[in-house]
């Protein structure tokens, strides 16, 4: 029987193309991954420091909104204000006094302060306002703000003030926002390229941009880098919380978070360029790309040289086949590398928990090395009780599809090799290896981020200088004691204590004497009190006390004559004997007051007849209101 000719010519040329092809693909492939990862391990990292940026700008803002609330309700300037109102601004004595008031309140943080009379003229300012800022744009919020640029970040906001209902003046402040200028002093950590960007909207298609670390001027920038291509800012402006990749006002091509700063009317963007992103990529596939001309120009040259009959080229193709499966697992080899250098924890289990890949950061996260940990089960690297549910929740998923942590990303905590624990962000994927079901975890230590936003937390709700509660958190303490002795049918009392001479202090001796004194008389006041009453500071040299029961009607008197007795000890600050003194008011609830505003404004108004009696006294509110009212 004659065999049919062979064509080697033909098999020569459909071998060359095949192995051309199946060379292109598998470079294509490994660059595709390994541009994704990048990708991805960017977008986390982006979204996650943008959402930090975000919630600490708004933070700020709301404690400087707050510090020109706490002006406009203080009922000594609503009453100076008031004189100079009845006697159309002919009172030097009420105005000395909001000017005093006025210097007063730049100890709590503003930079500038100013206040109106009924009829819109100035009758006190204090410190400097920004003149001719280089950006000035509206803030949307309980009052009317703007955000200013000079060099530095200030908030001006201007709020009426009101009594009754009706508006008797306003107030305008100004307040430094040095979180805001930290922010923007250095974003480089993200890259060489990277930059955070604040905006604002002008008009429907345009937006006002503050300098930032790679553009130190101010933009006026149309919404679309192009007709048709929207800038990544425009979507933070219209609302939107998101990742693009889409060409900058630069027109240069970049990786982009971006968020809306709240309902503020401000839009905030992080981005990187795409080449600083693509540049490790790039710089593997400067040896995988030899590689694979290396591996096509010997497979082609063996070809050359194809004269055997076809079933010995079988064979001889088969061999150069496993070779190249060989350059292929090298280049598996590469993308293995770039995952075992990501900074997020990786770990893979089989369907028994049993830990079978363990890359260095999880090392680094739970301080086990990885031959330690390889072959043991999953639970060792968690606590109780999420040891002993994670083998229930996985043969849960096996047996039936339920995905409870599969596919999700959730919050738990970790155990390190030392016992220790930690809070960290997991999400479980599924894969499948030689049909065998797999499950792969990405981690990451989120003790950082924890902290900052118990430091957000903290600093919401207590003073930065004595660490007592603020005057928000005050006010939560006494709504909740009305509504306990609502329950109860009980009593309490809200004291307002203000330090005698303080501002002669601060004069003579200097702020940070003031500072230690206010620490001092904030021990001594937390030293003296229960641990069920609350001590915190109202501004400047003001505190609020509230008892949380008391039982008889004196009650509150002694604790203010303890209070009184426990200040007047001398306090030695840089060699200066001090002997602080307070003036003590006293609301009881109910017959003082059933609401928190109610109370603090009449404690406040028994503490001012205490000041006028002298110094070191205390007066309760109902001796307050027998007081004649020429005397108050």
């Amino acid at each position: 029987m004659k065999h049919p000719k062979i064509n080697q010519q033909r098999i020569i040329f459909v071998t060359r193309m095949i192995l051309i092809v199946v060379a292109i693909s598998v470079g294509a492939s490994v660059f595709y991954i390994m541009k994704n990862h990048a990708q991805n391990l960017l977008r986390t990292s982006l979204q996650t420091a943008l959402h930090n940026h975000v919630v600490l700008t708004q933070s700020e803002i709301r404690q400087a909104f707050e510090k020109t609330a706490t002006v406009a309700t203080r009922p000594f300037l609503i009453k100076q204000i008031n004189e100079i109102n009845e006697r159309q601004g002919l009172d030097p004595t009420a105005q000395a006094a909001l000017q005093q008031g006025a210097e007063s309140f730049l100890m709590t943080g503003l930079s500038a302060i100013a206040i109106y009379d009924q009829k819109g003229q100035k009758i006190a300012q204090a410190g400097t306002f920004t003149e001719k800022p280089v950006l000035e744009v509206p803030i949307h919020f309980a009052s009317n703000m703007r955000l200013l640029y000079a060099q530095h970040y200030y908030l001006r906001a201007e709020m009426n003030i009101d009594e009754d209902g009706r508006t008797i003046g306003k107030v305008v402040t100004e307040t430094p926002l040095s979180v805001l200028n930290t922010m923007f002093i250095d974003t480089t950590r993200q890259g060489t390229t990277s930059d955070l960007a604040l905006c604002a909207p002008e008009g429907t298609d345009r937006m006002l941009c503050f300098p930032t670390t790679l553009h130190p001027h101010t933009m006026d920038l149309s919404f679309n880098a192009s007709p048709g291509t929207p800038l990544p800012m425009s979507y933070a402006l219209k609302g939107e919380t998101g990742f693009v990749i889409a060409h900058d006002y630069r027109h240069q091509e970049v990786v982009a978070a971006y968020s809306p700063v709240g309902h503020l009317g401000l839009g905030m963007v992080l981005k990187i360029d795409s080449a600083e992103l693509y540049a490790p990529v790039w710089q593997q596939l400067r040896y995988l790309l030899p590689l694979m001309a290396l591996m096509i120009a010997f497979a082609l040259l063996a070809l050359k040289w194809l004269l055997s009959p076809l079933v010995f080229e079988l064979v001889r193709s088969e061999r150069e086949t496993r070779h190249a499966y060989s350059r292929l697992r090298d280049s598996e080899n590469h993308v293995r590398l770039l995952l075992e250098n990501a900074d997020e924890g990786i770990i893979s289990i089989n369907a028994d928990g049993t830990i079978e890949i363990f890359n260095p950061a999880a090392e680094r996260i739970f301080q086990y090395a990885r031959a330690d940990a390889i072959g043991k089960n999953i639970s060792i690297l968690m606590p109780e009780p999420f040891a002993s549910e994670h083998d229930h929740y996985v043969q849960h998923y096996l047996q039936t599809g339920e995905r409870h942590v599969i596919g999700s990303v959730r919050e738990l905590e970790g155990r390190r090799r030392d016992g220790t624990t930690f809070p960290m962000e997991l999400r479980v994927s599924e894969f499948k290896l030689q049909d065998q079901r797999k499950f792969i975890g990405i981690m990451h230590d989120i003790t950082e981020r924890k902290a900052i936003e118990s430091k957000i937390v903290h600093l919401a709700h207590y003073d930065a200088l004595t660490d007592l509660p603020n005057r928000r958190l005050v006010q939560d303490r006494i709504e909740q004691s009305i509504a306990r002795v609502q329950r109860t049918k009980s009593q309490f009392a809200v004291m307002f204590i203000d330090l005698n001479k303080f501002k002669s202090v601060n004069d003579t001796l200097g702020h940070d004497v003031g500072d230690i004194l206010l620490k001092t008389v904030a021990q001594r006041l937390t030293g003296t009190l229960r641990a069920e009453d609350t001590v915190g500071r109202q501004s400047g040299d003001e505190f609020i006390v509230v008892l949380a029961n008391i039982s008889a009607p004196d009650d509150p008197g002694q604790v203010a004559q303890k209070i009184i007795a426990a200040l007047l000890e001398p306090v030695e600050i840089h060699g200066q004997f001090l002997q602080p003194s307070a003036s003590i008011g006293i609301a009881v609830y109910p017959k003082d007051g059933e609401d928190v505003e109610t109370l603090i404004k009449h404690s406040d108004k028994a503490m001012y007849l205490a000041k006028d009696m002298g110094s070191s006294t205390y007066r309760f509110y109902t001796q307050a209101k027998t007081q004649p009212k020429s005397e108050e």
